[in-house]
Parts: structure tokens; C-alpha cells; sequence
């Protein structure tokens, strides 16, 4: 039987040999030089790819810088810019019609301000109540003596002779009855605005009265001032500009209490200008403001629509002036604040990084996310740890 077997099962097993020592020794450190380096790899892989991100909100604060900024005449140095002082006297008066709330009719003299105008060669003096006939037929008389400059024209006031409505006209023509016939139709007044006060509600005058007709007179001083002053300057350089008002004189022709329907004021007032480049005086009171903001800080906003400049010094003689510039803005945390100094966060868990840095006053709000997202702590390589400042949401 065992002769006829087939020829594969006689020959089964043959040719095995038992693996020597030396190499089982040598596979089993192949094994574990491929699962040392799979386990490498991974080390490698996951250093490669950890990353941490720290997000901050910060919390604002408000920075602002009081700065003395001297503008000269030439030759500037820091905290000086290159300017023009220029200073001129202007004496304005106005009649000033009081409200009628409160107040009981009076009937009164209509008045308002005539525009003489002098067509020919020779300058007319005028004197005080000199009469104006408007093309309607009503009687005015000057209420000081004026002179009208050849080929000129100057502004007087008027008030009817008559008392009542009728002397309240509209814009008007006037002729003077007492210059001969040729100079009648060359020297003339006109109006642009109405004649008011035929009748007049009288009531006590007030200090507050006063105190507006004052802004307001003072505004059209003002006003005049800027377009002479402006002549001394270049506007395309220096186009940014700073008024000084001082008042030399004030008067009223009634008394605080005076029983009135209007009130004349007289006022005088010296306007000190100072004019210097706009972009220079900013950037300078910018970097006094950087320079107020602590270490670990960063401007993160200028209030440049806030910013307000005022004279405090004017020396016409030497053509110098100090200005004063206001600025505010808002300081928030910097990366190279010691608070975000990395060091603190290694290997530290989500909600220690959130305790450290909520702690801080400069600091509004934290969150911590991880990648891969199963991470449970922060990297130890503080290249894989990103901090990112954010403002708060308005």
C-alpha cells in the first residue's frame, strides 16, 4: 500500500528546515525597525501638523494727548511747524430786534440798513439825518453821518421818519432829495432786505439778548476776518487754520432791563490767526499720541474727526504762535505684550489658557481650538501656537 501512494504525499515535508537563531534574531529586528519607524513617522506627523490658535478680543482704551505745537516763521524744528501769524481789528454794529413772545405791540420808526452807492468822480459826504425817499414814496433819514467814496458805495442805516406800518417797505430804491438833479441820479441808496420795527413789541432787555446778538456779531467778524487774514497765507500748503477772538470794546445804546423793541450793538475785537500745514500738525500730534500708549499696547484708532486745535500764544512781532491740538483714539493689546508671551500657554489645557488670559483687563474675550481637533493641549513648539488680536464687534 504504501508503495502505491502518490508521489506529492511521499514527498510532504520534505525540504523544511528549521529557521538558525540568527535569523529569527534578524527578523525580529526588522519588525522592530519598521514599527520604530511607523511610530516615528507618526511623532514626526503629529509635530508637523499640531497646531493651536489662541483668538483674543480685546478690550479698548482710551488714549488722548494734550500737545503744544509751536508754528514759526522759518527754520522749524520737532514739535515746531512752518506757518503764518497774521492779526487784524474789526469793528462791527447791528441792530438787534427782539422777539415778540412776551412782549406788547408798539408802534415805532421802521429801520434797516441802505447801500449808498456814488457813480461819479468825487467822494459825497452825507450827514447824519439826511433824508432817503424810497420809490414808494416814504421818508428815511441817515442816523450817521457817512461819506461815499468816488465811483464807491457804503452801507448806512435808515429809519423812517414817520411812525408805523408804512415804513415797513420791501427792498427798495431811494433817491437823496437834497443833492441837485445830476447828482440824484448819481448818487442813490438801495436795499436788498425789508425795513422792520413799524411796529415794535417792547419788552424788558436781557442779558441773554445780549449775550446772542454778541455770537452772532462776533461770527460775522469773524467771518470778515478770515477772508482778509487769508490774503497773507498760502492755502494750498497751509491749509489748516486756527482764530483767536479777543473783545477790545462792547456796547448797546439800552441797559439790561430797558424797556426796548431793539437794541443796537456795537462791537470791537481783535482776530489773531495762525495758519500751518494741516498733515504736519496731525502727524505730529499722532505720534505724541503713540507715545502715550504703554509698552505691550498698539494704537488701534484716531479720532482725527474729533481732533480740535487751539491758539494759545500769538507774537505778531516775532510771527510766532503756540497751538494746542486735542487728540483721543484707542490703545488695544499687542502681540509683544507680556501677557501673550507664549512661554505661558505650552502644553497647557483649553480652559487654563482662557483662565490666564481672562484675567487680564486688556483682554475681552478668549477661545482656544486645536488641530488636529483631538488635541488636548497646547503644543509644546511655540511656532505651532498662532495668537490672533481681534477688535470688538461694534
Amino acid at each position: 500500500m504504501v508503495k502505491n501512494a502518490p508521489k506529492s504525499e511521499v514527498r510532504s515535508g520534505a525540504g523544511r528546515k528549521p529557521l538558525s537563531r540568527s535569523l529569527r534574531m534578524y527578523q525580529h529586528i526588522a519588525v522592530a525597525f519598521v514599527v520604530i519607524t511607523f511610530l516615528l513617522l507618526l511623532c514626526v506627523l503629529y509635530l508637523s501638523v499640531s497646531r493651536a490658535t489662541i483668538r483674543v478680543v480685546a478690550d479698548p482704551k482710551v488714549i488722548d494727548v494734550e500737545a503744544r505745537i509751536d508754528v514759526v516763521k522759518d527754520s522749524p524744528v520737532e514739535s515746531q511747524v512752518q506757518g503764518v501769524v497774521a492779526e487784524t481789528v474789526i469793528e462791527k454794529s447791528r441792530v438787534f430786534t427782539l422777539p415778540s413772545e412776551g412782549a406788547k405791540p408798539v408802534e415805532g420808526k421802521a429801520s434797516g440798513y441802505v447801500t449808498l452807492i456814488n457813480e461819479s468822480a468825487k467822494e459825497q459826504p452825507l450827514v447824519a439825518t439826511t433824508r432817503l425817499i424810497s420809490q414808494e414814496g416814504i421818508l428815511f433819514r441817515l442816523q450817521n453821518a457817512v461819506t461815499v467814496p468816488a465811483g464807491g458805495q457804503v452801507e448806512a442805516f435808515v429809519k423812517a421818519d414817520s411812525a408805523g406800518r408804512a415804513g415797513e417797505i420791501g427792498a427798495s430804491k431811494f433817491t437823496i432829495p437834497g443833492l441837485n438833479a445830476t447828482l440824484q441820479t448819481q448818487i442813490y441808496g438801495v436795499s436788498v432786505a425789508g425795513m422792520t420795527g413799524g411796529v415794535q413789541y417792547v419788552r424788558a432787555l436781557s442779558q441773554a439778548d445780549i449775550d446772542n446778538a454778541v455770537d452772532v456779531l462776533a461770527g460775522e467778524i469773524l467771518a470778515e476776518a478770515k477772508q482778509t487774514l487769508s490774503a497773507n497765507a498760502d492755502r494750498n500748503v497751509l491749509d489748516g487754520e486756527s482764530y483767536s477772538l479777543t473783545t477790545v470794546s462792547q456796547s448797546t445804546d439800552a441797559a439790561v432791563g430797558a424797556e426796548v423793541g431793539s437794541f443796537t450793538l456795537t462791537l470791537k475785537q481783535k482776530v489773531a490767526a495762525v495758519y500751518y500745514p494741516k498733515v504736519q500738525v496731525q502727524n505730529t500730534a499722532e505720534r505724541l499720541l503713540s507715545e502715550q500708549v504703554p509698552d505691550g499696547f498698539q494704537v488701534s484708532l484716531v479720532n482725527r474727526q474729533t481732533s480740535r486745535t487751539e491758539v494759545e500764544e500769538i507774537d505778531i512781532k516775532n510771527s510766532t504762535a503756540g497751538i494746542t491740538v486735542y487728540l483721543d483714539g484707542l490703545s488695544m493689546i499687542s502681540e509683544d505684550a507680556q501677557t501673550l508671551d507664549k512661554d505661558r500657554f505650552v502644553g497647557r489645557a483649553p480652559h487654563e489658557v482662557i483662565t490666564l488670559l481672562q484675567a487680564s483687563e486688556a483682554i475681552q474675550d478668549v477661545s482656544v481650538s486645536f488641530t488636529p481637533f483631538w488635541l488636548k493641549r497646547v503644543p509644546t513648539l511655540q511656532d505651532h501656537i498662532k495668537i490672533i488680536i481681534e477688535e470688538p464687534k461694534q
